[in-house]
Order: C-alpha cells, then structure tokens, then sequence
C-alpha cells in the first residue's frame, strides 16, 4: 500500500514537472514562431533592440520612418543596422557615404525589389508592376531599356514642343487666375497638371487642358491612394500576414476598388490611342510606337508598365537669368533648349537634395549575399535606404546642410558658375543600376518651368497661409510612400505685363497645333 502511494506522488510529481516543462516549451515554440523572421538575424551588424512579437519595429517608426531611423542612426552610433518589420527583415542605410557604397559600390547585389502583398499581389494584378517596383528579371530589364531611349538625354530634343506648350498653359492660367490685383493662389494643382499632362503626352499623345478635367483629379486621387497603400506605416499586412485574413479586410477591398478606378482610366486611354491610329490622327508617344510595332518587343503589359510608371510621379536668380538671356522671349525660348542659367540648375538641385521626395525610397532586395565589411546580407534580405537622412549629411554636404542653399552647388554666384559635377551628387533619384530612369527629363521640365516662372513672376508668400518649407514637416502625410506637399498661397505679380503678354501670344500661336 505504502508503495503504490509513493507511486502516486511520484506521478504527481512527475506531472507537475511535465506540464512545466511542456508550458516552457510553448512559451518557447510562440515566442520562436511570434518574433520569426524571412531572415535570420544577420550576424555583425546591429539590430535595434525593443522589437514586438508579430510586428517588430512597426510601432516604433511610426509614421514617420526616415526621420526614426536617423536618431536610431545617431543613438547608436551605427549608420547601417537591421530591423524587423513584423516578418520582414530588413537592414537600413543611413548615411550618405553608406548610401552610396551600397547602392553604386554594390549596384548589382540590390538591383532586385521586394514583392509587397498589397502593392504587387492585388493592386498591380492587372496591368504589372511600375518599372521602378518591378523585380529584377529579363522583362524589367527590357522595361528599363525602353523607358531609357524615351526619357534620356538625346530623347530630350524632340520634347520641346511639349514642354513649350505645357509650360505655356500652366503660366497663362496662373497669369488669368492671379489676376493682377493681390489675389493669392494655391499653386500645386497648376503644377499637378503640368507633371502630369507631361506624362500623358509621353505616353499617350493626349493632354487635358483643364486643371480640374475629371480624369486628371481621378489619375491624382488615385496616384496618392495607392501611395499611401505602398507604405509599410500604412500598410501592416504587408508585413504581418495574419492581417490579410480578417474579415471585412479594408485595405484589400480598398486596394481592389483602387485597381478597378486605375485600371478604367489606363484602359480608356489606350482605347483613345487605338482610336487615334486608326483614324491616322495619333502622336508621337510610347503607346502608339509600340502599339504600331516601331518599338522594341515588349508585350502588352509591359507597355501598359511603363506607362503606368510615368503616369502615377531665389534672390540672385534673376540677375543670372538676365545675364544669360537679354529679355523674357528669350529666357522662354531657349529655356526649352538647354540648361545654361547656373543659379536655376542649383535650385534644381537643391531642392531635389532638401526635399527628398520618398524620404526613405522604394525599397531593394539582395539579389546576391553581401559582404559589408565581413558581415554577409544574405540573398533576399529587404534593403531600406534613408535618402532623407543621407541627404542632409553634414559631413558629407557641410554643416548648413539642414539649410536650402542652392549656392552650395556654385563656384561662384556672381557671375554665376557652377561646380562641376562629379559622382553621385544627392540621393533623391537613386544610384546604380536602378537610379531613375525619368532624372534627365525631371530637370528639364524643373529648369524650364522655374525660367519661365521667374521671369514672368515675383512670387510673393501669403502671410495667412505661407509655405511650409521645413524638409520634414513640407510632408503633409508622413506615412505616405513619396511626399505630398501641404498646400500653401502665393501671389503672382507679373514683372514685366506686356513683356508677358507677347510671350504668352508667341507661345500660344506656336503651340497651337500640338497635341491639339
């Protein structure tokens, strides 16, 4: 009896044991399965402490990535490091030099992009993915290829019309708007429809001469929506699967209501284009060179791809503008031309470095393992490059480098002349062999704009409501994947009106026919 009592405290014993062990053993199995990433942890490069089972340093960030990561950056003392965004590991670059070792030194090792669950998987289902978030493989590379003849240098000649009628448009309309009498005007959608009437025509040979042209607002709501969507603080169930699962999931029936409205107006233009060829009334554009086989192979997807990715993205000035153009019809002509005024390239550049447009860029994949010194990022593992940060360097850009100072790209300012550019001079477009393929025309349409709009205007702020120039805060929604202004007023004072008037008269006659 006595025995078979010990065995009965034994067992008792012995269970207790077992359910502890067996609850240590979950406790483990959860936190393993709670806090698992794509990657392991990468040995020899830090990584922030502090991260959440299931969503990692989602939390942490915030809304604001950029801006985080850099005090992470200075709190550590480390430029590069790695962290989890819910399973998605993914190692950060900060600084400027950092940067650009690892987008120029190992330009071929990040030439790859992350597929994104919403972006790619619901949104993009339809008409492929945006050049610039594509994977890399032989039908991005033949993507890049044909968006570089389009959009290169020796492409930007046979743009000056466009830019001559586009630029005419957008000061006409301010010119009428502002009146001449004090009036302060929200200048954004004017230049809304400039960049995107630009991307039209490239692509389409169709502009809209409207600012408020219903299908220019829903091609700008949509674009923003879906940027806002591609965003990791926007966006968890990118990054933390479970959530793509819940009932009644918002941002996936957000996604596919965003993919109807895009897919409707992409298609609707195509259909213009098949109509215009058909009664021999097309333009020049991407879509009718290809649609007509002029172009390089690409399937139908493809074209829509490249389309689809160009369609959804000073007190000294004018002194050196007088000194390069003798009077205002001169400055508007030959603005379409070439770049020569030194003090306007500077603003060009400067406000591409102080206002980094996606502060924290599209992200990259390792396509190979990367040896940092000696520490190996594996294949596949997420690479965040903090554009924001690396632009506001001041090892690298001097200590005014929180300042716009478009002088810092000048030898001198009077007479105006330039430094010459040498290597990767700011981050905003990216570097390597997936830097922007759209940089070149960019400028041009920033340079053109800028001439004809000093020398046309003093802009004046409002007081009541001036522009918000701090480079973090311009942002109106942090969280969104490339920058949107917040709206400011300005007001237009023509400096010289009959000068103006006859340059909106040349203008308008000599853009009469195009794109008509």
């Amino acid at each position: 009896m006595m025995l078979f009592l010990d065995l009965i405290d034994g067992f008792g014993s012995n269970h207790q044991i077992i359910v502890a062990v067996s609850f240590v053993l979950l406790l483990f199995y959860l936190h393993h399965t709670l806090t698992q990433t794509d990657i392991p942890r990468i040995a020899g490069i830090k990584e922030i402490p502090g991260a959440l089972p299931i969503t990692g340093h989602l939390l942490a960030l915030g809304d604001d990535h950029a801006t985080v990561c850099e005090k992470w950056w200075r709190d550590y003392k480390q430029s590069i490091f790695q962290i989890r965004l819910g399973n998605t590991r993914a190692v950060v670059v900060n600084s400027f030099d950092d940067c650009r070792k690892m987008l120029v030194g190992h330009q071929s090792a990040v030439i790859d992009r992350p597929k994104l669950y919403t972006f790619h998987g619901i949104i993009s289902s339809t008409q492929g993915f945006t050049i610039g978030s594509s994977p890399w493989d032989e039908s991005c590379k033949n993507k890049r290829k044909a968006a570089g003849q389009t959009l290169g240098r020796p492409a930007m000649k046979t743009y000056q019309p466009m830019f001559d009628l586009e630029t005419y448009c957008m000061i006409r309309d301010l010119a009428h708007d502002s009146r001449g009498d004090g009036t302060h005007l929200n200048i954004r959608p004017y230049l809304q429809r400039y960049a995107l009437n630009t991307t039209l025509t490239l692509c389409y040979g169709i502009r809209m001469d409207s600012m408020w042209d219903d299908m220019l607002r829903e091609v700008l709501e949509v674009g923003s929506a879906i940027s806002l969507l591609r965003s990791a603080s926007e966006n968890y169930q990118d990054y933390v699967p479970i959530l793509r699962y819940l009932p009644n999931n918002e941002k996936n029936q957000k996604s596919k209501s965003l993919r109807g409205r895009r897919d409707k107006y992409l298609n609707e233009l195509l259909d213009k284009i098949r109509e215009m060829i058909e009664h021999g009334t097309d333009k020049s554009c991407v879509s009718a060179s290809i649609l007509k086989d002029e172009e390089t192979k690409l399937t139908g997807v493809e074209v829509s791809s490249i389309c689809l990715s160009l369609v959804s993205r000073g007190f000294e000035t004018i002194p050196d503008i007088n000194r390069h153009y003798p009077n205002i019809e001169v400055a508007w002509k030959e603005s379409l031309e070439v770049e020569t005024v030194p003090y306007v390239n500077a603003i060009v550049k400067e406000a591409a470095r102080y206002y980094t447009v996606s502060a924290m860029s599209l992200p990259r994949k390792a396509y190979t393992d990367i040896d940092w010194d000696g520490a190996i990022i594996p294949k596949g593992t997420m690479v965040l490059i903090n554009a924001q940060a690396g632009n506001h360097v001041m090892d690298h850009f001097g200590p005014d480098a929180d300042a716009f100072k478009p002088e810092r790209w000048l030898k001198t300012v009077v007479p105006g002349e330039e430094i010459a550019a040498s290597g990767l001079q700011h981050l905003s477009f990216g570097a390597g062999s997936r830097a922007c393929s759209g940089q070149y025309i960019a400028s041009r349409l920033l340079y053109t704009a800028l001439v004809r709009l000093i020398s046309s205007f003093k802009i004046v702020a409002s007081e009541k409501e001036p522009p918000n120039t701090d480079y973090v805060n311009y942002d109106a929604i942090k969280s969104a994947l490339v920058a949107i202004p917040r709206d400011f007023k300005v007001k237009l004072v023509p400096r010289e009106p009959v000068d103006l008037d006859r340059c909106l008269q040349l203008a308008g006659a000599r853009t009469k026919e195009a794109y008509a």
